[in-house]
């Protein structure tokens, strides 16, 4: 999404691999205990594999495997349910009583030119109509595989690693079914905007990410998302990096070494996880 990412000067983008040899995964120390802390992307492109190394260099150092939250338990068919619940509007109510007419028929025009049935998001609220149509859209570019979080997690299931997530399905579910609610014509507008630059978008953060520039991840992934979406800023990244921070201290206490996943957007900018952890006197080092 726009609000995601910005494409920089071509120049700079040939230059940043040579600038650049780190990837997105930082260890978090206090003396002697230590967890290491990655920035993970949920879904890449099958050429975008392999993955930087440092990934594996923690994951090997760690002996658990911390996620956003349990994969297993959203996985599961009846949290999968819950989720197409959670994303339709009770009875009685439609997206089309929050959209003016011509968003509406521009939001069906786009459907149609992706061949879906434009019939289907009538009951959806706004983030259902979202993740089906970024779906979608990511499907027809090919950036379809797993993103580093769910192969770890599959691993670190076949290894025996322990796995936890930062907070429950629950609460993983309500972020979500809750994006652009009271507030649907801006974030359906908005959101129509930013799928027609998907591809171009995704390479721009994918390099940011692989790279581990933070400067260039910021600027991508956070400076547009305050302006273009502050409330989905607010709820999905700010109060999430709060409720998180408490547990990873708690993490940081103990003798075990972890590997926690997160998407790569809490990590950076003013309200970021490696700011967070730098404030309160833990030693933050890019691997």
């Amino acid at each position: 999404m726009r609000g995601l990412i910005r494409l920089l000067p071509l120049l700079f983008c040939m230059l940043i691999n040579v600038v650049y040899a780190e990837g997105p995964v930082w260890k978090i120390s206090d003396g002697e205990r230590l967890l290491y802390l990655g920035g993970s992307i949920h879904v890449l492109a099958e050429d975008d594999w392999p993955i930087p190394k440092a990934f594996e260099k923690a994951y090997q150092a760690s002996e658990a495997v911390i996620l956003e939250t349990d994969l297993g338990q959203l996985q599961q068919p009846q949290t999968q349910l819950k989720m197409m619940q959670q994303l339709v509007y009770p009875a009685g109510e439609t997206l089309r009583q929050h959209l003016s007419e011509s968003l509406y028929a521009e939001l069906t025009a786009f459907a149609l030119e992706r061949q879906l049935n434009a019939d289907t998001f009538l009951n959806l609220k706004p983030a259902g109509v979202m993740l089906t149509l970024l779906t979608a859209e990511l499907q027809r570019l090919g950036i379809q595989s797993a993103g580093p979080d769910i192969y770890f997690y599959q691993r670190a299931q076949s290894q025996g690693k322990a796995t936890a997530g930062l907070e429950s399905v629950a609460a993983h579910l309500d972020y979500i079914a809750q994006l652009g609610m009271g507030d649907e014509e801006a974030f359906i507008r908005q959101a129509l905007f930013d799928l027609h630059e998907t591809e171009g978008l995704m390479r721009s953060i994918v390099l940011a990410w692989r790279t581990g520039d933070v400067d260039l991840l910021e600027h991508a992934v956070i400076r547009d998302m305050q302006e273009t979406y502050p409330a989905v800023y607010q709820s999905l990244l700010v109060d999430r990096n709060r409720a998180w921070l408490p547990q990873l201290e708690a993490l940081l206490k103990t003798e075990a070494v972890e590997m926690v996943l997160v998407g790569a957007a809490h990590l950076v900018g003013p309200d970021g996880l490696l700011k967070a952890l730098q404030d309160k006197g833990y030693q933050v080092e890019q691997l």
